[in-house]
């Protein structure tokens, strides 16, 4: 692992098979975007929501000398879009069909809302992806199979994950939160938790490339099992915003990314609205 403008890059070589992940700083939420590079090719799997990040991330990705064939974008939430505007915008870009029709309709309205706070520090204008992908379905690209499947009503609606069968990786994106707190805005515990089982099931996949913090193995997926049960516990008897988040922290002191919690208690609690 190596460290570059406070972010961190992680860099694991499977039979010539590079998986890299360039970690954001814990204190902008350890956003994980990742690079699958092949012989020939680079894909890239999100964008980063800081444009400097976005920006930082483009550069490293120029670095290794290859073309980048693609960017995936995993689902509607903008910690995972802006960066196509910001640093990405000449690329080819895809996500699952119905997504693309989330940030387009929604994309404009969270640029507004972030505005305020981040100013130049996000873009202005919003890029959707032009291609969209069917779940269920694999190809593959540079000799490498990429199976993409659909998580619905987990962390967000619905989100692409994607298994590379061939070197065990699942690309799991916001479904796995490593070793920080998990985004909650949606209080869906159940079918997250459902999800993630499913993620336990699948044999032969031992390198989880999350969303937010390290690459991790099963163990990682298991804790968030653990952790969305006791906030599901914790939800249930009706606390006040301030309450569930003492108690959950309480809970959980070590993980990362306190700021988590102020990002999705107003979703939450039914103070703003979600897309």
């Amino acid at each position: 692992m190596t460290t570059q403008n406070s972010t961190s890059i992680i860099v694991k070589d499977f039979n010539g098979v590079k998986v890299h992940t360039f970690l954001a700083p814990y204190e902008a939420a350890a956003n994980a975007t990742h690079i699958i590079e092949t012989e020939n090719k680079l894909v890239l799997v999100d964008t980063h929501f800081l444009t400097p990040l976005a920006q930082a991330f483009k550069g490293y990705a120029l670095s290794l000398n290859k073309p980048i064939d693609r960017i995936f974008i995993s689902h509607g939430h903008p910690d995972h879009y802006f960066g196509l505007a910001s640093a990405f915008s000449e690329y080819t870009a895809y996500t699952l069909q119905g997504i693309d029709k989330v940030i387009a309709e929604w994309g404009p309205q969270m640029i507004k809302n972030q505005k305020p706070m981040f100013g130049d520090l996000i873009p202005n204008d919003v890029v959707v992806p032009k291609h969209t992908l069917m779940p269920n379905t694999e190809e593959i690209i540079d000799g490498l199979t990429y199976q993409y499947e659909m998580v619905k009503g987990a962390e967000s609606e619905a989100q692409l994950l994607i298994k590379l069968p061939q070197i065990g990786v699942i690309i799991a994106q916001d479904l796995v939160y490593s070793g920080v707190h998990l985004w909650l805005g949606m209080g869906w515990f159940d079918k997250w938790i459902s999800e993630l089982e499913n993620v336990l099931k699948a044999d032969g996949y031992n390198y989880i490339l999350a969303g937010h913090g390290l690459p991790c193995g099963k163990d990682e997926v298991m804790n968030c099992i653990y952790y969305l049960k006791i906030a599901k516990e914790l939800y249930s008897k009706n606390p006040t915003a301030e309450e569930f988040k003492t108690q959950l922290l309480a809970k959980y002191p070590h993980r990362e990314s306190v700021m988590m919690f102020d990002m999705y208690l107003g979703f939450l609690f039914g103070q703003m609205s979600s897309h």
